[in-house]
C-alpha cells in the first residue's frame, strides 16, 4: 500500500535500443498508478543544471523509470503532457527501503 493515495495513472514508454543516430527508439509501454501534481518548479536535472518542470509525479516504492523513458500524463481536462523525466529521486526510510519515487517532468 502506498504512503500517499495514487489516484492518477501515467504511461511510461521504455527506451529500447539505439537507432542509427544514437537516439533511443520507443519500447514497451507500462501503465503505473501515480500521484501527479501540476506545478511549476525549478529542479536540478541529471546533468546538474537547473530546469523548469511542470509536473511532480509520485510513484509507489522504487519505480522502474529512467531518463531515456517518455512519460505521458493526461489530466481531467484532456490536456496531455508527454516528456522525458528531468529529475528522478527515490525517497527512502531509515531502513533504506524506497517508499516513493519522485519524478519531475
Amino acid at each position: 500500500m502506498a504512503i500517499v493515495p495514487l489516484k492518477q495513472t501515467i504511461t511510461v514508454t521504455k527506451a529500447a535500443e539505439l537507432d542509427g543516430w544514437a537516439k533511443p527508439t520507443p519500447g514497451e509501454e507500462i501503465t503505473l498508478k501515480a500521484r501527479v501534481t501540476e506545478e511549476t518548479k525549478i529542479v536540478t536535472n541529471a546533468a546538474g543544471e537547473e530546469a523548469v518542470t511542470s509536473l511532480r509525479i509520485l510513484l509507489d516504492k522504487l519505480a522502474d523509470v529512467s531518463y531515456d523513458d517518455v512519460i505521458t500524463y493526461t489530466n481531467e481536462l484532456d490536456v496531455t503532457v508527454k516528456r522525458k523525466p528531468l529529475s528522478i529521486a527515490p525517497k527512502r526510510m531509515l531502513s533504506g527501503l524506497a517508499i516513493v519515487t519522485e519524478v519531475y517532468v
